[in-house]
């Protein structure tokens, strides 16, 4: 029930436009809305899947909780109806061949050197800040207390794929 309960606030929260406070319900709330936003944001662009394209990647770069929140969403969720698949990113030679990378927090690489490797038809969502500005399609943000996020047109439009201009309402518009 309390499961169930937090999937509530979080579906309301992305079609109202309105942050969670995250940092009042903790870690454990604030990981899960990351996870959902990022499967909420697969809902919103066109990624112009081909018919050999039999499943969704969804890339972490980095050690985070997201991606084990990630892996609950892809236990029975698809994405256009193809199986997501959640791959953990070691070396920047994986990145490749990702539709979504998320770039945790905690890794090794530096954010312009992941960026740097973010090919046309995927998009990178990160979680620090400015990172928005550095290139990430989005980013997420606390405003206040309440989990957000960033968007940087110029990376969206780079990466060849269209966003709707319904997710972009409840973004944070960033320019380079």
């Amino acid at each position: 029930m309390k499961k169930l309960v937090a999937y509530a606030i979080i579906i309301v929260a992305l079609l109202t436009g309105f942050g969670i406070p995250a940092a009042a319900q903790g870690e454990d709330l604030e990981t899960n809305l990351k996870a959902a936003f990022l499967y909420n944001f697969t809902k919103y662009i066109d990624w112009q899947l081909g018919p050999d394209d039999a499943q969704f990647v969804i890339g972490v770069v980095g050690m985070s909780e997201v991606e084990r929140a990630l892996e609950q969403i892809a236990r029975t969720s698809t994405v256009n109806g193809r199986r997501i698949v959640v791959r953990h990113i070691d070396r920047l030679e994986e990145i490749g061949g990702c539709q979504l990378l998320f770039i945790a927090r905690d890794r090794r690489a530096g954010l312009r050197e992941i960026l740097s490797k973010v090919n046309r038809g995927e998009i990178a969502v990160a979680e620090e800040n400015g990172a928005a500005r550095e290139g990430a399609g989005f980013n997420f943000v606390l405003a206040g207390e309440k989990l957000k996020f960033e968007a940087n047109m110029r990376a969206l439009s780079s990466s060849g794929l269209k966003v709707s201009s319904q997710l972009l309402k409840l973004a944070i518009i960033v320019k380079k």
